[in-house]
């Protein structure tokens, strides 16, 4: 049997799993599904059609699957699903899509810290760090591992790749490419994830064919789709096939080809970009 405190509020016909843990003045909805070995905190709230996987914890008043902050929400069928292992702190909020048809999904081993937001039609793999006070925009992307630093503002539409790092304070109006470091308001990349890189265990090989294709994208001088062209055409081909860094610069071009924001522009462009802006 669960374990519900006296004060907590558990609708019928809530699928909750044996061992999972339900604290003082909680709420849980009817429709909301709760894998083994979650815990939900104080005065936490699980409502509408929800789906948590597997040890799951939710600290007090964390909010998950309250409708999307839309003001033409009509979503009747909205769902989110979300992975294993995922660690939501104080006060975080995960609304419900607006798109018919679509889903608000988290993957697993997340950690998302007190007071980040996750919007609606949001898709966050896994393994991903969202600091305080971050927040996601409508239909925002974010790949495994990438890092959503504190204070951090993601437009909609945008993808954050694999691995990618935002800077605290930062505002997010473009695409931040898989293994990048960006900053600044607006962002602007500055170089690769060395150390992220690293610790991830990624071969030499890995990393510099990453670096390679980093330096044809922004250091050439080169437009985007110029400088897609040559990494399809120049770097992968010299790449053998089947290797981990042919899968890597494979993922990158997957990514450069599907846009929809455009891209954060390098840091040495930081002048130009200012001047757009005036």
């Amino acid at each position: 049997m669960p374990k519900i405190h006296p004060t907590a509020v558990v609708e019928n016909p809530a699928n909750l799993a044996d061992d999972v843990v339900v604290h003082a003045m909680a709420y849980i909805g009817p429709e909301v599904k709760i894998g083994a070995g979650c815990e939900i905190g104080v005065r936490a709230t699980v409502t509408n059609r929800v789906t948590l996987g597997k040890k799951n914890k939710l600290f007090t008043g964390a909010c998950i699957g309250e409708n999307a902050q839309d003001i033409h929400f009509d979503n009747p069928e909205a769902e989110i699903v979300i992975g294993d292992n995922n660690v939501f702190r104080e006060t975080i909020t995960v609304h419900q899509p607006a798109l018919k048809g679509n889903k608000t999904t988290i993957g697993n081993g997340c950690y998302f810290m007190a007071d980040a937001h996750v919007a609606h039609d949001c898709h966050v793999g896994n393994n991903v760090i969202m600091v305080n006070k971050s927040g996601i925009a409508g239909h925002v992307e974010v790949g495994d591992n990438a890092l959503i630093s504190g204070l951090v503002m993601v437009h909609q539409f945008v993808r954050v790749g694999a691995f990618a790092v935002i800077g605290g304070v930062s505002k997010a109006t473009r695409d931040a490419l898989p293994f990048t470091m960006n900053n600044g308001n607006p962002a602007l990349a500055f170089g690769l994830n060395v150390v992220g890189l690293k610790r991830s265990g990624m071969t030499p090989a890995e990393r510099s064919a990453i670096k390679q294709a980093f330096q044809i994208f922004y250091l050439k001088d080169l437009s985007p789709p110029k400088a897609t062209e040559v990494i399809e055409k120049e770097l992968l081909p010299s790449l053998p096939e089947n290797s981990a860094e042919h899968t890597r610069i494979e993922y990158i071009l997957t990514w450069l080809k599907n846009s929809k924001r455009g891209f954060t522009f390098h840091a040495s462009k930081k002048h130009e970009v200012e001047d757009e802006i005036e």
